[in-house]
């Protein structure tokens, strides 16, 4: 007889930017949504950290005191580059090896829950790494949920969603914090940092009620770059280029929020076209991202870079999603079907 496994197991799903990467990072607002690919962690007391996925390819144990070691000098890494308002210290601990960034969350999660003890996490994504769709955010997310009802500690969404954003912190340096709360609430939200109290979260279900149909996601290939270190490129840039395009990106952001209101999916081409030339002005596209884009807006669609860019995921919209997919397959990519505005972080039965 099959046993049934009882380990508390959470998810949370991916999440695209509809508009609005990069201009989030200075307080512009974002419209972003949730979609149907999850990231699954299951979690269970244990002396150690353990971490076991058949996703990742990954499966070893490390003592809480190595663990509490690498932990602190990531955390004194991000302390010290936000002082210096560079992060490439940090970058490089990361990079090192994958099981870091997944040390550190468990860590940042025990810590913050006040746990003493260790924890073994399994883990299993369906999101593709590095491809703009919120790996690093679903996963933080899952993992949270799954380690506080490990140790019967229930938590709202918000303190899931601050413990997760500091542990974005350490994978991103300074990350919105809007990947992470799209993934945690899920659907459709308007998010904004702001710098002297509580992010906005606002959900639009009650704005936009409707599916959103028509678009498509091409995965170009992972990027060179991780999130942090694009974040890092744009901070860099001379900083009067860099403001104009983040305030033409920011103002779009209204303005597609205006537009999908009224259904007005002409000025919401108009509005992702925008945004993908103002970010690749801001050099966060690629040769593929922009060859991919301009033969979608030949046939009268619209296409952008899904988050930080580098590389990872285009969304594509066009009316005719069959006219859409056949251009997409003609161009050497696989179009991905997927939901928009599923369900946000969630216990699994």
């Amino acid at each position: 007889m099959e046993t049934k496994n009882t380990m508390p197991s959470a998810s949370a799903p991916g999440k695209v930017h509809l508009i609005g990467e990069h201009a989030v990072v200075y307080g512009k607002p974002a419209i972003i949504a949730s979609i149907g690919k999850r990231c699954f962690v299951t979690a269970e007391k244990s002396e150690n950290i353990e971490i076991i996925s058949s996703s990742l390819n990954l499966n070893k144990k490390f003592t809480i005191e190595d663990s509490k070691l690498l932990y602190l000098r990531a955390k004194k890494e991000w302390i010290e580059g936000k002082e210096k308002k560079d992060f490439s210290r940090l970058f490089a601990l990361m990079k090192q090896d994958y099981y870091k960034p997944i040390i550190c969350a468990c860590m940042e999660a025990l810590s913050a829950l006040r746990i003493r003890k260790g924890i073994k996490v399994g883990i299993n994504s369906e999101i593709p790494l590095g491809s703009g769709l919120g790996s690093s955010s679903a996963m933080a997310v899952a993992m949270v949920k799954a380690i506080s009802e490990a140790y019967g500690k229930k938590l709202v969404k918000q303190r899931v969603n601050e413990i997760a954003y500091e542990i974005e912190k350490l994978n991103h340096g300074m990350p919105s914090g809007g990947d992470n709360s799209t993934c945690c609430y899920g659907r459709l939200i308007w998010f904004q940092k702001n710098a002297n109290g509580p992010n906005i979260i606002q959900p639009l279900e009650n704005e936009i009620p409707y599916a959103l149909d028509g678009f498509l996601l091409v995965h170009t290939g992972k990027p060179e770059k991780t999130t942090g270190e694009l974040v890092q490129h744009v901070m860099r840039l001379e900083e009067s280029y860099r403001n104009a395009r983040i305030e033409i990106l920011g103002k779009a952001t209204y303005e597609m929020l205006a537009a999908l209101k009224r259904k007005d999916f002409s000025k919401a081409k108009h509005l992702m076209n925008l945004a993908q030339r103002n970010l690749a002005e801001l050099g966060v596209s690629t040769k593929q991202i922009d060859g991919l884009a301009e033969k979608v807006v030949s046939i009268g669609g619209a296409a952008k870079l899904c988050g930080a860019g580098g590389g990872g995921t285009v969304l594509c919209y066009h009316e005719d999603r069959e006219k859409l997919a056949h251009l997409i397959k003609e161009s050497g990519y696989s179009p991905i079907e997927t939901e928009l505005g599923v369900e946000g972080v969630r216990v699994e039965k």
